[in-house]
């Protein structure tokens, strides 16, 4: 084969995967922009729910930030209608798997989660990114909540030079029975703005501010 046809080839390959990429996701909209938080939604195909994203810059450093994640049992604090937090299993120090349990306005049953999460930081740029994936067989079933089947996403905290961290906050979910379409649209876009608000007063406690991670090193 000449090699100008091969480049052709490669070139056309990499064009119909990005098509395919950009059809199966779609752009973000902007549904709020209020009290420095961004929160934009998108359509997911084959799924109910909207896939959400929350973002937010707050001036405090990345150690306080993992510090904030490392403490489940504060998670009904700040982490926007969650009643019951739990640590399921601690793999290692990255990674682990924790139970939740997320209230639901009248008349939706309650919704419980069990979710594997994994940290990784550039080693470059020091970005942090905290991936999320459903394991919802990885706990017994409890009375009278519905279990999530699925859910991908994951927080990131990317560090500036001027003390500042922009964290981003993207999940989607299939949250299991019935949900009605006006309750489901609006959860995307609360659970995101109230749960970055939150973080951005209870991330200033004095113990994540002086919490200590060693596997976290901040941008200098």
């Amino acid at each position: 084969m000449k090699q100008p046809t091969l480049i052709r080839i490669i070139v056309a390959v990499v064009l119909l995967t990005s098509v395919a990429w950009s059809d199966a996701a779609p752009e973000f909209n902007l549904e709020k922009d209020k009290n420095g938080v961004k929160v934009y939604t998108r359509k997911i195909e084959g799924s109910a729910l909207k896939e959400f994203k929350g973002v937010t810059t707050i001036k405090t450093s990345l150690m306080s930030l993992v510090a904030l994640m490392d403490d489940t049992d504060a998670y009904p604090q700040w982490l926007h209608n969650v009643t019951v937090a739990k640590l399921v299993q601690k793999v290692n120090l990255k990674e682990r798997v924790t139970y939740t349990v997320i209230n639901a306005p009248w008349p939706v049953s309650d919704r419980d989660t069990v979710t594997y999460s994994k940290i990784v930081q550039d080693p470059k740029s020091k970005i942090v990114t905290i991936y999320l994936k459903g394991v919802p067989n990885q706990y017994p079933v409890q009375g009278g909540k519905v279990r999530v089947p699925a859910l991908k996403g994951f927080w990131q905290f990317i560090p500036n030079k001027n003390g500042y961290v922009t964290v981003i906050y993207q999940v989607h979910s299939d949250p299991g029975g019935s949900i009605p379409d006006a309750i489901a649209n609006s959860t995307v876009t609360d659970i995101p703005y109230h749960t970055l608000l939150k973080m951005h007063q209870i991330v200033k406690q004095e113990k994540y501010q002086n919490g200590k991670i060693p596997e976290v090193q901040e941008l200098k």
